[in-house]
C-alpha cells in the first residue's frame, strides 16, 4: 500500500469515529446537522477517479447509516456527491493547475474553494433531505433543513481549511 492510501484509510477511520460519536448527535434547533465526513471527499486529490470518489462516498455514507439507523440515505447522498465532485471542481477552478492538486485554499484560493465546497455540500443535503422526507409538501422546513445544515457544515469546512492552511 502506498502512503497516500494509508493516509486515506487513517483519515477515513478518524472522520468516521468523530462523525458517528459526536456530530451525528448534534441537531441545532431541530434542523441543522453537520456531516464533517464530507471534508474527506472534498479534499481528495483532483486525479482521483469518479469511481473511487463514489466508492469512498458510499463507504462513508454506509458506515454513518449503519451507526445512525438511516437506511441508505447518507450512502446515496455521498455517492451522488462523489459522482458530481470532479465536475464541480473542474467548473470552479482555473485552468493551468496540475492534475494531481489537492483542492484547498492553497491551490484554488478562497473564492473557488468555497463555491466548490458549497455546491458539493448543497447537492449532498438536497439529496439527503429529499430522501429523508420523501415529499416536498413540507417545503419550508425542507429548505430550512437544507440551508442550515449546509451552512453549519460549511462552517466546519472553513475551520478545517483554516487549520490546514496554517501548516
Amino acid at each position: 500500500m502506498t502512503s497516500s492510501t494509508l493516509t486515506n484509510i487513517r483519515n477515513f477511520a478518524l472522520l468516521t469515529i468523530v462523525q458517528v460519536l459526536i456530530f451525528s448527535h448534534i441537531h441545532l434547533f431541530g434542523y441543522a446537522t453537520a456531516y464533517i465526513y464530507l471534508i474527506f471527499l472534498l479534499k481528495l486529490p483532483r486525479h482521483t477517479s469518479t469511481n473511487a470518489l463514489m466508492l469512498w462516498g458510499f463507504l462513508f455514507g454506509l458506515v454513518v447509516d449503519i451507526f445512525g439507523d438511516t437506511p441508505g440515505m447518507n450512502a446515496a447522498a455521498a455517492t451522488a456527491m462523489g459522482f458530481a465532485r470532479n465536475t464541480f471542481l473542474t467548473t470552479f477552478t482555473h485552468k493551468g493547475l496540475p492534475d494531481d492538486f489537492v483542492p484547498g485554499v492553497k491551490s484554488i484560493k478562497w473564492g473557488g474553494y468555497l463555491v466548490y465546497a458549497l455546491m458539493c455540500i448543497l447537492l449532498f443535503y438536497i439529496i439527503l433531505f429529499l430522501l429523508e422526507l420523501f415529499t416536498i409538501s413540507n417545503f419550508v422546513p425542507l429548505l430550512i433543513s437544507i440551508a442550515s445544515s449546509t451552512l453549519l457544515t460549511m462552517l466546519f469546512v472553513v475551520v478545517a481549511e483554516c487549520f490546514s492552511f496554517r501548516k
